[in-house]
Formats: C-alpha cells, structure tokens, sequence
C-alpha cells in the first residue's frame, strides 16, 4: 500500500483483560491473562479464544458438505476412467492446498479480520478490499449458503425418490427453513457454535468411514471369492485407466476413443471445475485467524492438517463409490452415496444414508453461516458497511452497554439469512454454483496474485510461513483460469456479479464522499455535526463516546478506550502486550543488557523490540504507529463521569469507575505509540483529563473550552489534577481546581497544540465552502456564539492540523519515539534523592533538583538510542551529505578562485 492511502479501519472494542498497575515487564502478561483470561483479536470484535483444533474443525466442517456426495457423478461424467477421476480429484485438492499455503502466509503475515479483505486493502488498495467485502457479503456467502440448503433439501427429496422438485415453492420454502435453524444455532455463541460444529465433524467423518469401510468390505468378499454379487464388480473386471464409454444426465454416450484432444482438454477442465468446487471452503481458516491465539502457529498447522486429511478423505470416498456401483452408474446419479448404500444394503440403509448426508449438509451449513457472519462485522469495522454490522451479542441499531452472554454476530447472521433466502427463491442449484464459484475464484486469484506482487515489493516483509514462490504461482495460474473459463461458459452469472460490482462501487463511492464531507445522513436531526475525516495511512482514531449520552466517561466506554489502548499495542505475532516498562532509572540497566545480547549473541529477550528498531518492526507489525482519541460530537469532547452512574452504583462499582479512569491514563502514558487528543467542544472534569494526558493535545480556542464544574457540585473535581498538572504549574492547577468553572489559560504557552488556519484551496477548505454553500449546517447552534461560518471553519482548522500532525509523526521512526518517550517519565521523576540508580545499586542523591542524576540518565539514553539502526543510517546519510556539501563548497571556491580544481569522493558509512 502506498504511503498516501490512509487508513480505514479503526480500533476496536476488545476485551476486559486487565494490565496490572505497575507492572514490571514489557511483553508480560498479568496473572489474569495467564490463568485464562480472554483477549480479543488484533483490532478485533472477536475473542481469541480458538486453538489449532478448532480451526481445523472449521475447515473440515465447511469443506466436507454436499461436495463429495453431489460431484462425483459430475466429474465421472467428464473424465475416460475411473482413474483418471481420483487423479482429478487429487489435483484439485493439490490446488486447494496451495491456495491455503498462499492465504496462510498473508493470514500470519498481515493481521486481520474478513480473511481476503485485510490483504488485499494492505496489497492494491482500499477500492480491493472494499469489492472483495462487498462481493462476500452480498453475493459469495448468501450464494453458498442457498446452495447448502437447497442441498440439504434436495437428499431428503432423493432418498424419498423424488427428484424433479428442485424448482417447487415447498422446496425452496423448506430449503429457508433449515437455513433459519442453522441461523438461529450459530447466534447463540461462538462457544455454542464450535461446540455443535465438532459434532458435525465427526459425524462427517463416521459417514465417510462408512462408505470407506463398505467399500472395504466389497474388495474383501470379491477377492475372497470372484463370482460372488456384492457391489459393481467392475472395479475388479475393468481397468481403472482405460477407456470406458460414459452416460450423460441427458442419456447420450461420450465414446472417449473419439473424442479429440481439444475436447478432452474441456472435459478435463470442467471436471476439475467440480473437484474445486467439492473443496471449496479450504480458505475460510483465514477468516478466524484474528480469533486464534497464536495465528502464527496453529493458523499453517490446522490448514497443512485438515486440507491432507480432506485430500484423503476425497479420494477414498471416491474409490469406494467405484466398488460400490456398477461404473456407467455412477455418472448418472446426483446422489452418488446414497445410491452406493441403497444398492448394497437396501432401501432402509439408504434412508439412513440420506440421514448423516443431511448432517454433514447441516455442518457445512453452519460453519459457513459461522464464517459468514464474521465476514460482515470486518466489512462493517472497515467502514464499508453500516455499523450495525458490526455489534455482536445482541439485535439492534447500537451497542448496548448491559453485558450480553452471547459474542455471535447476530446482525450480521440476520442480514446474511435474509439475502441467501433471496437467491433460494430467486435461483436454481447450477446458476447458483457457478455465481459462486466465479465470485470466490476472481478474488482467490487477485489474492495470490497480491501475495506474489508482495514478495517483490516488501521481500523483507516478517513471514512466520513462507511456502515456495511455485505454489502461489501455480495457484493463480489455475484461479485465473477457472475465473476465464466461468465467465466464457456462464455469461449470465458472469453479467450478474459485474453488475454487484457496478453497484457496490457507486455505494462505496457515495458512502465515502459524505464521509470526507464529514455529513452523517442517516440522523440529520440528531447528528448534525461534522464527523471526523479519515486519517493518513499508519493513524487509528481511539473510537471514544456516544452523542446520546453527551460522551460521559462511563464504566463501558472507559473500559472501551482501555481495550482499544491494549489492543493498539499487542503484538500480532506473539500476542505480547507491547507497553513502556516503568519509569524508574533501574530499567535503563535492562535495556543496555538486551542490546549487548542482541548485538553479541543475536538474541532477543523482552526488551528487544524496545531497543531495536528491526525487532520493533518485527513484533508490531499490523498495529498503528499513531492514535488519536477523537469522541463524535460537535459540541462536546467529553463530558466527564456519568454522574447518574455514580449517584446510583454501589461503592464498588464507582470505585471501578475511577480505577478504570486512572488505568486508562496510565494506559495513555505507557503507550509506546504516540497518543494525539483531538480535543473539541467541552472538555469537562475527567474529560479534562483525559484530553490533556494524551501526548500530543490538539485544540480550536474557538471551538473548546475547559470546565471543572466539581465544586459547584459538591463533588471536588480533583480528577483533571494528573493531566493539568503535567500543563500547567502546580499552583495554577491547584486554583483551577478549587474555582471550578472554565480553565482560562493559554493552552499555546501550556503545551496544547492549537489548531491554526488551514491553506485556501486544501481539501478542508473545498470541503467548508461545499457545506456552506449546502446550508448544510444552518439548523446547529455553534458553540461560544459563533456563527455557522465560523464554527465550520474551526472545526475544519482543527481537523487540517490534526492531518498535518499526523502525517509528520507517523513518517517518524515510532521505536526511537517510543523509548525517547520512556526516558523522558524517567528522566522527569529524578530529584536527586537516594535511589537505585540505573545499574540497580542504591546512591546517594547529588541533592538540589536531581539535574546530574538527570543529565547523566539521559547521557546514557542517548548511547543507547545511537545503536538503533535507524540511529545509525540517519546519522550515516547526515555525515554523507555534510561530506557532499564540503565538497561543493571546496569545488565551487576552487573553481571561483583557481579554475576547475580537484574533486573529492564523499564520505561513506559501513553498517
């Protein structure tokens, strides 16, 4: 992705887990987390709560469906032997596997939600991962999911014989039904919903086994004795690669002896065609690899587990049906195993057949609506759609601060139900198979197309797993293929899918104009202001507040910003929370040790990614290098404590309050991030706070205005102390917070940074002059009396500077920031009393204000900083340019004085 394209995803809610206050290591969990606490996923919604067994029980639910018992008869029907079907199935799960092994290196090397989404936005754009969200969502997943139930349906039709109702309002109405149950299933819980999934899988894998072991038993009996009647027989008379005529569906023979080579070559692809269908779903690991807590790790191992045991499960069940029934029957038949079991035991075990058949139906089922889900709330956290997408564990148009019991997705389940009823009453099996296999294919090959491409534009890229270069090659090659031959040979799904295309764009396009105009259409009335842009590529906003309660700091919005902070600062690659160590000189010790190991021994301990800028770049791969806590509103920041919350809870629960409160500025504090306060309206008691301990505050002296109304309360609004303190001297806070009132300072000279004039023609000013022409804002009261104009124009100085700021510091190096940001705490605390210094002996303070304890820590900083590598190129590219200038300078003097002189090499730097 280019520097120029900004981010769109913001932070999410995650977990309650807990940073214990003062704790020691960076990169250590608390003794909560160790001892089982949850965690959410990276920038996630979702828990991390599933393991390598997990994931696999998911693959192997979704790809093990209808697949193995619809296509053979398809694939036979294609291909001159038995022999060459298994080898067709065995290529295609080959080529399943090596799409897998390409999504697994993306899905552990860029973290995410909404599997393909998150790579192809990092790789092509915005634009690709918006279409790929877009085309899933609407078309690819409701698509499956009709085709399952309508699956479902068509064997229980089968084993009762008949089959010519695939077109029938009861069938289709039945086939909505069953999607329900399953819809309603996986809206429990995530924990429900992977509980009931392993039932399935091992009711998938007894009936495989099934069919496996009466084939067994077949070969056994017939080479026991030759003339006995049990099965085909014609596996042990004919031979499996030789040529052999084949029925079609519509009785004419393919006499294969003289069918051309060209023609072959189309049979052959279409086989394949219905192998690759029968594997579809070996991708959707990926899309719960931001709930795996370890995705590095268990992400490769449960798709290098379940897509061979597939593999095998494929051809297996595919040669037992060969021994099972005659070969010309085989072909002529969409219910290949029922019709294997019905032939051998009886109608009764046929029924019975049709039964499990029905349960690995209903498995598949439920983990693709399981999948499906998850991909709408990705969509929905990228802003691509409506937020009510995202909330998960309950049914309605915002979140809910009570605790729900459920984490399902239950929106999203809701609107995916509905548009897969759509297409069951709208469509039919073969149209509906081809629609989703050339939505799934086109984006599977811009996938592993983008995975090459990132080999050769970030080789240097951390790949926790790297198959060889053939594999994605070999897979796009065959994607692209499958997408060419879909569109040639099915124009009118093909027309279809370009035409959700078509629209998706128009939507994206308009949802993301009134975005930048910053207008918020759907409550006009209630949300009049201006919303807050999108921000340059490497910045998150922290998501913080809610209109209808005027911002107030509540427990569930406190506890939302600390998650957001934690979470903004795990690392994707090993789950360590990534925050500065304490402010005490001792630790400096501990940094100069990792550095020593890292340069001597190559070694990295827990520190590392502190102290070098590789490491660092390594561990925090995926996070934002910058934050900014922004609240929506146009007349409010935040408007501190909920007071009703802490007139009516019990005293724990208020004391949990302020805890929250303080833990989040701690949070602020130890972020190794920089953390921007985009102050605006009325900052007022903890909102104070909160806005002035972030590192880098941001305000309009038009638009905000400080209020600390706890002594005209009765409640002393002591909160703000700690962020005003940091401001202002200890007087002027201490007279603030006993006036109350408005804080009248000048935040310029207190270091607030104030919002100056944005340039004529910059898009802030386009952008102000559109929504002034619009009268778009002629219904708000501007705050402080001023007028429409004058308002619009603050608010968009504001949002100018805050891109202006944001562009520069996240071009800076974030690692050299980060530990500059820990020595400075540090340094501040020094008084020049008795204390540990930094080797960890207790001294003698120098006395007065600490100044040389104070110039002597931060000499020793300043060494450590020099061995960064950034440090060191930086100061090599300095020394070179010097080097360049003296050059000139001597070249141009000598020339002015004596004619064309000597010329010098510069200076150069070995690393």
């Amino acid at each position: 992705m280019s520097s120029e394209e900004p981010e769109r995803r913001p932070l999410l809610a995650a977990t309650s887990s807990t940073l214990g206050a003062g704790v020691a290591g960076v990169g250590v969990r608390t003794q909560e987390a160790d001892s089982g606490a949850e965690e959410r996923g990276v920038a996630g919604t979702f828990k991390r709560n599933l393991g390598t067994l997990e994931a696999f029980a998911i693959v192997i639910s979704i790809v093990i469906g209808s697949g193995v018992f619809t296509s053979p008869g398809s694939i036979d029907t294609n291909v001159p032997s038995p022999g060459v079907a298994l080898v067709i199935w065995f290529v295609g799960g080959v080529l399943a596997w090596t799409g897998a092994s390409t999504m697994a290196e993306l899905g552990t090397a860029i973290p995410g939600e909404g599997g393909v989404q998150p790579y192809l936005k990092y790789i092509f754009g915005d634009v690709f991962g918006f279409l790929a969200a877009w085309t899933w969502v609407v078309a690819v997943m409701p698509a499956t999911l009709a085709i399952l139930s309508i699956v479902f349906i068509e064997s229980i039709y089968s084993a009762a014989g008949v089959t010519d109702q695939g077109g029938s309002i009861l069938h289709k109405l039945l086939s909505i039904v069953v999607l329900v149950v399953i819809s309603v299933a996986n809206s429990i819980s995530t924990k429900a919903s992977t509980r009931l999934n392993n039932f399935f899988v091992v009711i998938k894998f007894v009936t495989i086994a099934a069919i496996v072991l009466a084939g067994g038993v077949v070969v056994i009996l017939q080479l026991a004795d030759r003339n006995r009647t049990v099965g085909g027989g014609d596996w042990v008379r004919q031979p499996w690669f030789g040529y052999r005529d084949s029925i079609n569906p519509d009785g004419s023979v393919t006499h294969w002896a003289d069918v051309t080579q060209w023609e072959l070559f189309g049979h052959l692809s279409a086989a394949l065609y219905a192998a690759l269908w029968a594997y579809s779903g070996w991708d959707k690991a990926i899309y719960i690899s931001a709930e795996l807590s370890s995705p590095a790790r268990q992400l490769p191992l449960a798709i290098n587990t379940s897509i061979p045991t597939i593999i095998l499960c494929f051809i297996t069940a595919n040669a037992a049906y060969y021994i099972l029934l005659p070969w010309n029957v085989v072909s002529t038949t969409d219910s290949v195993a029922v019709t294997a079991i019905t032939r051998l035991l009886g109608p009764a075990f046929g029924i019975l057949a049709a039964v499990f058949i029905c349960l690995v139906v209903a498995g598949s089922l439920l983990g693709n609506s399981f999948v499906a889900g998850r991909m709408a709330v990705a969509a929905a956290n990228q802003n691509w759609l409506p937020k009510p997408l995202s909330i998960v564990g309950r049914v309605g148009l915002k979140p809910d601060e009570r605790e729900s019991t459920s984490d399902a997705p239950v929106n999203a389940i809701i609107v995916s139900t509905v548009l897969s009823s759509l297409y069951i009453l709208l469509g039919n099996f073969r149209a509906l198979l081809t629609f989703n296999g050339l939505g799934e294919y086109t984006f599977f090959f811009l996938t592993v197309v983008g995975a090459i491409v990132l080999r050769q534009r970030e080789p240097q890229m951390a790949r926790p797993y790297k198959p060889i270069i053939a594999i994605p090659i070999l897979f796009a090659l065959v994607s692209g293929f499958v997408v060419i031959r879909g569109a040639v040979f099915a124009p009118v799904p093909a027309l279809v899918l370009v035409g959700l295309w078509i629209a998706g764009l128009g939507f994206y396009f308009v949802r993301r104009r009134y975005q930048e105009r910053g207008l918020d259409l759907l409550r006009p009335t209630l949300l009049p202001q201006i919303t807050h842009p999108l921000l340059p590529f490497g910045a998150s906003y922290l998501s913080f507040g809610r209109y209808e309660t005027r911002n107030a700091m509540t427990r569930h919005e406190l506890q939302r910003i600390k998650d957001q902070l934690i979470q903004a600062n795990t690392s994707p690659q090993t789950g360590r929370q990534l925050f500065l160590p304490p402010f005490k000189p001792q630790i400096l010790g501990h940094l100069e040790r990792s550095q020593d190991l890292l340069a001597n021994e190559g070694q990295a301990d827990e520190y590392a990614w502190l102290v070098s800028s590789r490491t660092w770049q390594e561990e925090r791969k995926g996070l934002p290098k910058l934050l900014v806590l922004a609240s929506p509103g146009f007349n409010v920041f935040s408007s501190g404590h909920h007071l009703e919350e802490v007139r009516n809870g019990s005293p724990e629960e208020v004391r949990e309050t302020f805890a929250l409160c303080a833990e989040v500025m701690s949070l602020i504090r130890r972020s190794p991030i920089l953390v921007m306060g985009k102050i605006h309206g009325i900052a007022s008691g903890a909102g104070a706070q909160l806005a002035l301990a972030t590192d880098v505050p941001v305000t309009s002296k038009l638009l905000t205005n400080f209020i600390l109304p706890g002594a005209d309360l009765g409640l002393p609004c002591t909160s703000p102390a700690a962020g005003l303190s940091r401001l202002l001297s200890t007087r002027t806070t201490w007279l603030g917070l006993a006036n109350g009132g408005s804080l009248r300072v000048n935040f310029e000279e207190s270091g607030v940074m104030v919002a100056s004039h944005y340039e004529e023609d910059s898009r802030y000013w386009q952008q102000a002059q559109a929504l002034l022409d619009a009268g778009a804002l002629s219904s708000e009261k501007p705050p402080h009396n001023l007028t429409v104009d004058e308002a619009v124009e603050a608010r968009l100085c504001l949002d100018h500077t805050i891109d202006k700021v944001v562009a520069r510091l996240t071009e800076r190096d974030t690692q050299q920031t980060a530990i500059t940001k820990w020595a400075f705490w540090t340094q501040t605390g020094l008084r020049g009393q008795p204390h540990v210094n930094a080797d960890g002996i207790e001294v003698e303070g120098c006395g007065g204000d600490g100044f040389e304890d104070a110039v002597a820590f931060a000499g020793r900083v300043m060494a450590l900083h020099s061995q960064s590598e950034v440090a060191k190129d930086g100061v090599c590219r300095f020394l070179r340019d010097k080097e360049v200038q003296r050059v000139e300078a001597r070249k141009r003097a000598s020339e002015k004085n004596e004619g064309p002189g000597m010329h010098f090499l510069p200076l150069t730097c070995s690393k």
